[in-house]
C-alpha cells in the first residue's frame, strides 16, 4: 500500500510539473515581444499556485532545453532566437519529414488517407494565429506519426516547438500577425498528391510548405 501510495504521488508531481512547464513555456511565446523576459520561481508560484518543487523542475527541464538560461541571484532569462536559428529548424524540418513521409508513404495510401483528408478539411478561424499555427502543426505530426518511427517523430515535436517561439519572436512581434506566414492551403495539395499516389510530388509538396516558412 505504501509503495503504491508513493508511486501515486511521484506520478502525480510529474505530471504537475509537465503542467507548468507548458504553462511558461506559453507564458514566454505569447510575451516575445519582450526585449528581455526574466522568469523566477517565486513569480511563478504565485502565478500557477503551486509549490516550489514543480516550478524548479519545470525551468531545470526549460534550461536543459535551451529556452531558458539560468543566471543565479538574478532569475531564468528567456534565450533570444535568431533569424538563422529560423533557417537552421526549417532545413532540419525538411530532412525529418521527408524522411517520415517516405517511411510511411505505402502505410498511408493503403490505410490512413481519410485521417489525412479529414484533418485537412478541419475549419479554423484566420483571426486566431494560434489556432493557425495548430492545426498546422496538428497536420504534420500526423504526416509523420504513420511513420512509427518513435525518435524521428519526437525530434520533429521538438522542432515545431522550437519554431513556434522563433515565430513568436522574429515575426509576430513585428507583424502582430503570423497569417502571412501559416498557410494551410499547401496541405490540400499533398493530400491531392498522396491520394494520387504520388510520392515524389508529395515530398516536393511538403518541404515546399515547410520551405515557405523560412
Amino acid at each position: 500500500m505504501g509503495e503504491e501510495t508513493i508511486r501515486f504521488v511521484s506520478e502525480k508531481k510529474e505530471l504537475l510539473s509537465e503542467k507548468i512547464h507548458d504553462e511558461i513555456l506559453e507564458l514566454i511565446i505569447k510575451n516575445a515581444a519582450e526585449e528581455e523576459m526574466v522568469l523566477n520561481e517565486k513569480r511563478l508560484m504565485e502565478l500557477f499556485g503551486v509549490s516550489k518543487a514543480p516550478v524548479r523542475e519545470a525551468l531545470i527541464r526549460l534550461c536543459s532545453e535551451g529556452v531558458l538560461r539560468n543566471v543565479p541571484r538574478y532569475g531564468y532569462v528567456v534565450v533570444r532566437m535568431r533569424e538563422k536559428d529560423a533557417a537552421d529548424v526549417g532545413h532540419l524540418r525538411v530532412m525529418l519529414e521527408q524522411e517520415a513521409l517516405c517511411q510511411g508513404f505505402d502505410s498511408i495510401v493503403k490505410y490512413h488517407l481519410p485521417e489525412i483528408k479529414e484533418q485537412v478539411e478541419k475549419k479554423t478561424e484566420a483571426s486566431d494565429v494560434w489556432a493557425v499555427w495548430e492545426n498546422n502543426e496538428e497536420f504534420h505530426l500526423l504526416l509523420a506519426s504513420f511513420s512509427d518511427n518513435q525518435l524521428l517523430y519526437r525530434f520533429l515535436r521538438e522542432s515545431l516547438g522550437i519554431q513556434k517561439r522563433i515565430y513568436a519572436q522574429l515575426f509576430w512581434n513585428r507583424r502582430r500577425s503570423l497569417e502571412d506566414r501559416v498557410c494551410i492551403n499547401p496541405h490540400a495539395q499533398i493530400c491531392q498528391a498522396l491520394c494520387d499516389g504520388d510520392r515524389e510530388k508529395a515530398l516536393e509538396l511538403l518541404k515546399q510548405d515547410i520551405t515557405s516558412m523560412i
